[in-house]
């Protein structure tokens, strides 16, 4: 009795059928793949350029103090300020695409060709309303902006996509510039605040040490013989530790106006650049030769499909060698 035959849909029956159709038929399948890549760098030369500037900088680890040698270890000693103030990277890479750094960038000038023109302009919705095309401006400029803040290191990484190289850089250079105006403002209000705060409570504290040092001169002018008197010592002990304590209370916050009444007319940069804004050379959109070989890949995949679908090509005239 001789074996069954193997079934016509067996696996192995099916991948040789279909690999036998693909060689009759494979004048089909090249057309199909090197039409699909042909057609395919057609639409991408249609396409319009895109070039991507980036650059990196790093916020300030540290802010120094400004008070003098003498303020700042009396500082130092009470413990009253906080030396250093810590910048966190993503806080800046927030800010980055923050309604106040979009619109101040949004606004600016930029140039075209030979020609200045605003970003609304160049993007194309210079003939809509005002609100509507600052909102449109501010919408497709953070929609180009790409942030890589590094928590490790504090180092931030930023690009901007744009319709030209020079386009590019102008707007990662403007970013950078309204970047450092809007940290700097923020920080000017609100160590004007502090300022306001620290100025209010040190005025209470100086009434309380007044208070304090006019009982204990009141206990002296009282009580010319202490040495004595153990109660009156005792009585003695507590004015004094009253004194010293609003006294430090009141040298704390005094420190703390002064610190805050410098960083409210600071204004010096608080960003470190590390690469300046490049020149993109080629564009970055669309990518010609990856699309050309998907384009293939998808033509030759459309070809063994439909070959497979069909069954080893039946419906097809089978190509002569």
């Amino acid at each position: 009795m001789s074996d069954p035959a193997v079934p016509a849909s067996h696996p192995n029956t099916s991948v040789h059928s279909l690999l036998l159709a693909i060689r009759r038929h494979w004048k089909f399948v090249a057309a199909m793949a090197v039409g699909t890549a042909v057609l395919t760098a057609a639409v991408v030369l249609l396409l319009p350029r895109r070039y991507t500037s980036d650059t990196s900088f790093q916020a300030e680890s540290n802010l120094p103090s400004s008070l003098s040698g003498s303020l700042a270890g009396l500082a130092s000693q009470f413990g009253a300020l906080q030396m250093m103030q810590q910048s966190n990277p993503q806080f800046f890479a927030d800010l980055i695409t923050s309604n106040t750094v979009i619109a101040r960038v949004a606004s600016g000038q930029y140039p075209v060709g030979t020609d200045t023109l605003s970003l609304a302009a160049i993007y194309g919705y210079d003939k809509k309303s005002p609100p509507l095309r600052q909102e449109s401006t501010a919408r497709r400029l953070r929609k180009a902006i790409l942030v890589k803040p590094n928590p490790r290191t504090g180092v931030i990484n930023f690009s901007i996509e744009a319709a030209s190289p020079g386009l590019a850089r102008a707007l990662v250079e403007s970013t950078l510039v309204a970047l450092n105006e809007a940290n700097i403002a923020l920080r000017q209000s609100r160590a004007s605040a502090e300022a306001g705060f620290a100025a209010n409570q040190a005025d209470a504290a100086r009434t309380e040490l007044n208070q304090a040092e006019d009982a204990l001169t009141n206990f002296y002018n009282r009580n010319r013989q202490i040495e004595n008197s153990a109660s009156l010592r005792t009585v003695e002990s507590r004015l004094r530790r009253a004194v010293d304590v609003a006294q430090n209370i009141y040298t704390q916050l005094r420190l703390q106006q002064e610190q805050a009444a410098i960083q409210a007319v600071r204004n010096t940069p608080v960003i470190t650049t590390i690469d300046q804004a490049s020149l993109p050379n080629k564009p970055t959109f669309p990518k010609r030769r990856v699309s050309v070989v998907v384009g293939f890949l998808a033509g030759l995949s459309l070809a063994v499909g439909w070959l497979a679908l069909k069954g080893e090509g039946r419906t097809l005239p089978q190509s002569t060698s």
